[in-house]
């Protein structure tokens, strides 16, 4: 009893005509039973045969760990609907010849490369870097597509450096779809005020429309960039930014504190230090007992860096409390009163934001939105780019940030 191949190839609107394998391969000889094609002049049925066309090899899902290779060639059908002689050649739905795979295939290799790379997509299939970098190309666009999305809500904007100690920075704009996961909108060169103006102009007006809020970081281009564009949205400075600013202002102090104690403290109390950055960086509700110690003994010869870290963590507690626009204002304003009093000068440069961009600040607190995502996404981008060994084309970074958001839903059937 002869088993069918077609089930096995799962391909619909073939036939089997042979197969050959040897160790590593399946090759298959197949052809379609479509019957027809679509006039390319008149766009009716035409369907009396008239040729076949060049053969096509196109690759196919693996079978039983051989590489599967199919051999068409396509059917070219006469149209009797227009004057003299007009052929066109079959198309189906389920190859494309261009990318010299099945749709199957191809979607394959993309699920592949969702957080993977081109060279080891490449290397498992046996098929060139360039096979896979086209079938990317091919079905990824480079930039965003509006008819896709239903409704912006809320911007996310950032800078990310994409070589590490140099200043090759590309400015990310990402949103929430409907379902509230993160979406990339744009990777734009640079951060410039105007560059980001240019991009926002290009949201389709039904979706500006739909922009109610927008976190940013405190640089002034993007935040004039959005006030120009989007004057309806609320600009929110994002809080992890913020956070980043009067955390890094510890962070100096404490290398300032440590240099000093240095030569003050014996050989063993000052060994009796280490492990401190850690432990200082922490949130005061995340020590264990033995951080705990460990800042004790810190603080006790740092009167300096105990002050610093109770500030800080108490600004940290007024941005987690639920307040009010008002209230919350209030609060920073106090605890701005409490850092001048205290005598220190390490949250000195954190200040002059604080008080200049007090409102956009403050208005976290009305919704509590912020760009969390957004360093989720950062984060997805450097291991990207660890993998990739750096992007440098911003189409084929857009495409691999949005393959490892989309890909399992766009292509995994």
């Amino acid at each position: 009893m002869t088993i069918p191949f077609e089930p096995l190839l799962n391909i619909p609107g073939i036939r089997v005509l042979s197969v050959k394998y040897d160790e590593y391969t399946i090759t298959c000889q197949i052809e379609s039973t479509q019957g027809y094609s679509i006039c390319h002049t008149c766009g009716r049925k035409a369907t009396e045969f008239h040729e076949h066309g060049q053969e096509l090899e196109l690759r196919h899902l693996p079978l039983c760990g051989r590489h599967v290779i199919l051999r068409l060639r396509p059917k070219r059908y006469r149209c009797r609907y227009c004057e003299g002689v007009v052929t066109t050649t079959e198309q189906a739905e389920w190859y494309d010849a261009k990318a010299g795979g099945t749709k199957a295939y191809t979607e394959s290799l993309l699920l592949e490369l969702v957080n993977g790379t081109l060279q080891d997509v490449a290397k498992k299939h046996g098929v060139t870097y360039d096979v896979v970098r086209g079938v990317l190309k091919r079905y990824v666009k480079g930039e965003v597509d509006w008819s896709q999305i239903k409704v912006l809500r809320l911007l996310g904007v950032d800078e990310i450096s994409l070589l590490k100690g140099h200043s090759d920075f590309v400015t990310l704009v990402s949103a929430h779809d409907e379902t509230g996961k993160p979406i990339v909108l744009a990777v734009l060169k640079g951060r410039e005020k105007k560059t980001l103006v240019d991009f926002l102009k290009t949201i389709p007006t039904r979706l500006q429309e739909t922009i109610k809020e927008v976190c940013t970081d405190l640089y002034d281009g993007f935040i004039h960039a959005v006030e120009e564009v989007l004057p309806q949205a609320k600009i929110v400075a994002d809080r992890f930014h913020m956070a980043k600013l009067y955390r890094a202002a510890v962070d100096e102090l404490r290398k300032t504190e440590l240099k000093a104690l240095k030569g003050v403290l014996t050989h063993e109390e000052y060994a009796g230090l280490k492990g401190v950055l850690w432990a200082l960086r922490k949130r005061h509700e995340h020590l264990t007992p033995e951080e705990q110690a460990l800042l004790d003994r810190l603080f006790e010869a740092s009167p300096l860096l105990r002050k610093a870290y109770h500030l800080r963590e108490k600004l940290t507690r007024i941005f987690d409390k639920k307040h009010s626009k008002n209230s919350g204002r209030r609060a920073i304003r106090r605890w701005m009163a409490a850092v001048r009093k205290s005598g220190l000068d390490c949250f000195d440069n954190f200040l002059t934001p604080l008080e200049n961009r007090m409102d956009l600040i403050t208005n976290y607190f009305i919704s509590r939105s912020s760009s969390g995502w957004v360093e989720g996404l950062n984060n997805k981008i450097k291991v990207l780019k660890g993998r990739a060994y750096g992007v440098k084309n911003l189409g084929n970074l857009f495409r691999r940030i949005w393959l490892d958001l989309k890909g399992y839903e766009a292509f995994a059937h």
